[in-house]
């Protein structure tokens, strides 16, 4: 049997058709398309935690308002 051929280097060298084959003869073949977009629309549907927010943190006492430069009063 050949050495095993881990994805990152198939990736990194264009052997991406012989890490297949590896894989095949593994025994592990395709997905089940109507099960993985089941699990991966359930991931990205999931309910975000209640102490969190869609909206990004604004820095320091920054009240998240933006002033674009030579626009400011200060200016």
């Amino acid at each position: 049997m050949r050495d095993y051929l881990p994805l990152a280097k198939a990736l990194e060298t264009n052997r991406i058709s012989e890490f297949v084959a590896q894989e095949e003869a593994r025994g592990i073949g395709p997905i089940d398309s109507a099960e993985f977009d089941g699990t991966v629309a359930k991931v990205i549907k999931a309910q975000r935690s209640e102490d969190r927010t869609s909206h990004s943190a604004s820095g320091g006492n920054s009240n998240g308002k933006k002033t674009r430069r030579g626009n400011g009063p200060d200016a």
